[in-house]
């Protein structure tokens, strides 16, 4: 599935669909009908619209050895609700590159300590 509002079909990648409806909707509907693994490349509003609306089972983090303090664009996590994070697997790669797999809870309150 590709969601977007201004792409036209016929889409240049095999095997997709073009969804222009609430994206929330269409995920819902599909995991609830056809069992499998979803993910999300690319998209952090998608993300965050998922994730408000517990649709998101594991939120997979690939870390880097390297801090863009003086050429970072853009905090991406700004946006999101506050999320608990409970780590169920990582694994470490050549370079020092980690991948960690959280199963998310969207918090209904800030987390304590956190300001409020």
């Amino acid at each position: 599935m590709v969601f977007s509002s201004s792409l036209e079909e016929p889409l240049a990648w095999a095997n997709c669909t073009l969804v222009r409806g609430d994206a929330v909707d269409a995920v819902r509907a599909l995991k609830e009908s056809a069992p499998g693994i979803l993910s999300t490349i690319g998209s952090v509003s998608l993300c965050r619209s998922l994730l408000t609306a517990g649709l998101v089972d594991r939120f997979r983090v690939g870390m880097f050895p390297v801090i863009t303090g003086a050429t970072g664009e853009e905090r991406i996590y700004d946006g999101y609700p506050d999320v608990a994070l409970e780590m169920i697997e990582h694994r470490t790669f050549d370079g020092g590159i980690q991948l960690v797999e959280y199963r998310p809870r969207v918090l209904d309150r800030p987390p304590l300590g956190a300001p409020s």
